[in-house]
């Protein structure tokens, strides 16, 4: 009997072994919050503890300014904050990078299902956040004990206040996440009615009919390396992409132009003053940096001086001025809320390549996949949008 019992004991320690972190873990759920506010109290939420350590979703960091850039490798996930500050997460070879390429001896990152989970500890070190473990007091929650993973950049209130404010938000989701599940007793049988028809499977989004096209401009800061390093981790986004340059911009970084050539990407002139001698000077610059041409023009037709010359000229005019996509004071949903629809329409959407702007990029760039978007670069064969 004594070896009966010691069998299955083992059997269970070695079942346990094989239950997936996450899974165990999801025995202790916590809240997650972010500065001043609470994440609502889900799965997709929650972290998990292994090792000692904390693992937290890399979407909660979004609302910290801190993005995961889109890429198709299924093993691979990249946080980012602004500039060129990043961290590397090689899931299947459990190795994490920083931006200079240096081995960061850190716990591996993990994927669950499709979600990603970073560090909690070394991620708010390397950004320089911080974060607590707080004990929700009981007078919120009775039943059992329950904790608070706060991460903070910047934040107005101390955690016993914050609690205080949420202390009802607390309490419904505690209840309502574990709620007993109702049980409805199955209706008498109606001969006379019909069978219910089986629900409608509701399809995913699919707006392939609908071409976007993505042009950057303002070249000349530091900006501009990080949006075409993020273009690049994102295969499909890498060579379907335009730059459009001033005279100035090629002056202050002829380097960084030439790069742009020799990665092939599309290049185009921007007019600021909207003259033809205005194109002919930034083309003698851009042929001496780079040993190209380009017919592609873009500029606001309102400030043209002469818009029947350019096409006189054989050039490939793109209107700016409804295009470009304000980063400043839109969000991304505000972003991508006005990105159409409808089969057949195309839209350029042009970004300045400023530090909001890769901090805003990402989250677009994400939609569009996701929507399954067409992502059409601009050429000198591709009608221009006026």
């Amino acid at each position: 009997m004594k070896k009966r019992i010691a069998a299955i004991l083992i059997a269970f320690t070695l079942i346990a072994a094989l239950i997936p972190v996450a899974t165990r873990a999801a025995i202790t759920p916590y809240f997650m919050a972010v500065n001043d506010t609470l994440l609502p109290f889900r799965t997709d939420n929650m972290p998990y503890v292994s090792g000692g350590e904390y693992f937290v979703p890399v979407k909660v960091f979004g609302g910290l300014g801190i993005y995961d850039v889109p890429s198709n490798e299924s093993e691979f996930v990249r946080l980012y904050k602004g500039g060129r500050r990043y961290i590397d997460f090689h899931i299947a070879r459990g190795i994490t990078e920083d931006q200079n390429g240096n081995t960061l001896n850190w716990p591996s990152a993990q994927k669950i299902g499709s979600r990603f989970y970073v560090p909690l500890r070394q991620v708010c070190d390397y950004f320089s956040l911080s974060y607590e473990i707080i004990e929700i007091p009981r007078d919120i929650i009775a039943n059992e004990q329950m904790w608070v993973v706060r991460i903070i950049s910047s934040a107005s209130f101390n955690n016993p206040t914050f609690l205080s404010l949420n202390k009802n938000t607390l309490r419904t989701a505690y209840n309502e996440y574990y709620a007993p599940p109702v049980t409805i007793s199955p209706p008498t049988p109606d001969i006379t009615t019909p069978p219910s028809p089986p629900p409608v499977e509701e399809i995913p989004p699919d707006y392939s009919d609908v071409t976007i096209h993505l042009s950057f401009f303002d070249v000349s800061g530091e900006s501009a390396d990080w949006i075409m390093e993020l273009l690049e981790v994102q295969a499909d986004l890498g060579d379907q992409s335009c730059f459009f340059v001033d005279a100035g911009d090629i002056r202050k970084n002829p380097g960084f132009i030439r790069r742009l050539a020799g990665s092939g990407y599309a290049i185009g002139i921007l007019l600021t003053e909207g003259t033809y001698e205005e194109y002919l000077e930034t083309s003698a610059l851009l042929f001496e940096a780079t040993k190209a041409k380009t017919i592609l023009v873009s500029a606001d037709e309102a400030m043209l001086a002469d818009n029947a010359i350019f096409g006189k000229n054989g050039l490939i005019l793109w209107e700016s001025s409804r295009s470009i996509v304000d980063c400043e004071s839109q969000s991304v949903d505000e972003i991508t809320a006005e990105i159409p629809q409808e089969r057949g329409v195309r839209q350029n959407l042009m970004f300045p390549c400023s530090e909001t702007a890769a901090a805003t990029l990402p989250g677009i760039i994400s939609f569009l996949l996701e929507n399954k978007y067409t992502i059409e670069r601009i050429t000198e064969t591709v009608a221009p949008l006026q």
